[in-house]
């Protein structure tokens, strides 16, 4: 899981510290053009019908089986589909792209800057979409110290590349060249140090019955995703047609502090998959419940215990990074971050058992079940309570789904409700809540603001988890492990 979570947080690390650089070299409005295309590029990659988030999945349950010709055939199959669905967005935007450009507020002087990157849109988007089948080849063969190695290696070398030569004369080209290496390198690495896994024979792409099985699997991630991407746009859409224009920056701050937050947890969901892929395909359905359980019994009140530690912290934490004017974005974030950590808690092995089990029509359900209930409150609500309204509906939203969530699981072999939460949970985790939230009060009193007195501020917010921890793993590690269906342990 640590490896893991260093191979997913590269690439936000290297944005996050070079998005100040960035701004001074290239000003901000060529910065914003170059934002605009990492917005297009990240809503194409949601669109891929789903395929990118199947891999990990089909790849783990071929590596169990030691199916290597499986698993290159869907390699050349995802990377053939990849390629196609990269030249198809590339003739699109060779066609729109001056519709798009004189649509857009853009500067005159960027305009042939912003036509350009338009026009290699599709080539990145390939580039994207293969590394992240890469990265889908190391997850589900548990190379995940591998995949660290990748991760860093192409994030560092775009970092440096990108200082020594982005400059106040550099074109937005040039960046956007850096980052196609960058994902060509991940790529490239990702496949190499994935290639025992793979063996090529005939036929190279995957087979009719393969192909349907994929596809009904990636029809249904692909609704998840959407619901998920959806979900964000709607507060967004509602905030600026409803409310002023100034909160749409308040609520963008709130919502990227919760979603920071939210993902920390989630970086040990790959290697849950991986384990429960493989026991899936080593010992059936019986075996795969058995795991959920054993995983189930840990996960719940360490998210929880996470959760409940992060919500009472972040309005604090966002007043100590942008400042005491914004508190009201500090709110925003504390409502998102309740529903994200009943969600996070709820759903992530869940989510990990119905993939494994090839049932991912459970998770859809429980993904448009949250969205209905979003898009129903959130007028009402911003109405009644303006932007909180807008993401209460959200967390609303979040919490019924992913309640529903675990009864429509039940269908798929989880009858047994997981038991209670630890004896020393309560006081756990309400003493690491004091600690984080007196702790950061202590920062915020100091008047500091920016990056370096949020990071300080995580320190309170580690000694108060650590606190926790001390008081929960060993009741965690002694808990009685379920048995299995005929009575093995």
């Amino acid at each position: 899981m640590g490896f893991s979570a260093l191979a997913q947080a590269a690439p936000l690390l290297t944005n996050l510290l070079l998005t100040p650089y960035l701004i001074a070299r290239l000003g901000l409005d060529r910065f914003g053009v170059w934002s605009l295309i990492l917005i297009f590029l990240a809503t194409l990659t949601v669109l891929d019908g789903g395929v990118g988030a199947s891999l990990a999945r089909f790849h783990a349950y071929h590596g169990a089986r030691g199916e290597r010709d499986g698993t290159g055939r869907l390699v050349i199959g995802s990377l053939t589909l990849f390629l196609c669905f990269g030249a198809l967005v590339t003739v699109l935007c060779l066609l729109l792209a001056p519709t798009i450009t004189s649509a857009l507020d853009v500067p005159a002087r960027l305009h042939d800057e912003e036509h350009r990157l338009l026009t290699v849109l599709g080539p990145l988007l390939t580039l994207a979409l293969a590394s992240n089948s890469a990265v889908a080849l190391l997850q589900a063969n548990g190379r995940f110290r591998a995949l660290a190695g990748v991760s860093g290696g192409s994030c560092l070398v775009y970092a440096l590349a990108v200082i020594a030569l982005i400059d106040q004369s550099a074109g937005l080209p040039l960046l956007a060249a850096l980052t196609a290496g960058r994902y060509l390198l991940a790529t490239v690495g990702g496949l190499c140090a994935g290639a025992r896994h793979v063996k090529l024979t005939r036929p190279l792409l995957p087979t009719p019955p393969e192909r349907r099985e994929f596809g009904r699997y990636a029809l249904r991630m692909q609704l998840s995703g959407f619901t998920m991407f959806l979900n964000g746009e709607i507060d967004a859409l509602v905030i600026a047609a409803l409310l002023p224009v100034r909160y749409i920056g308040i609520f963008a701050v709130g919502y990227q502090a919760a979603m920071g937050l939210r993902s920390l947890p989630l970086y040990a969901i790959p290697p849950v998959l991986t384990r429960m892929t493989h026991v899936y395909a080593g010992d059936g359905l019986p075996g795969a419940v058995h795991e959920f359980h054993v995983l189930q019994a840990r996960w719940l009140p360490t998210a929880l215990t996470y959760g409940v530690v992060t919500t009472a912290v972040v309005a604090v934490a966002v007043q100590v990074w942008v400042g005491p004017e914004l508190a009201l974005s500090g709110a925003i974030a504390a409502v998102l971050l309740a529903g994200y950590s009943v969600q996070v808690a709820l759903t992530g092995v869940r989510t990990c058992f119905v993939r494994a089990i090839g049932k991912p029509g459970y998770e859809t359900r429980y993904s448009w079940a949250a969205t209905v209930v979003n898009i129903a409150l959130t007028v009402p609500l911003t109405l009644l309570w303006g932007v909180v309204g807008v993401v209460l509906a959200t967390a609303v939203g979040l919490t019924a789904g992913s309640l529903y969530f675990v009864v429509v699981c039940r269908r798929a072999g989880l009858h047994r409700m997981q038991g209670r939460l630890p004896r020393r949970w309560l006081p756990a985790t309400a003493l690491a809540a004091t600690l984080a939230v007196l702790g950061d009060l202590l920062i915020l009193g100091l008047g500091w603001h920016g990056a370096v007195p949020l990071l300080l501020a995580g320190l309170p917010v580690l000694v108060g988890l650590a606190a926790a921890s001390v008081l929960l793993v060993p009741e965690l590690t002694d808990r009685p492990v379920p048995v299995k269906h005929g009575g093995s342990p």
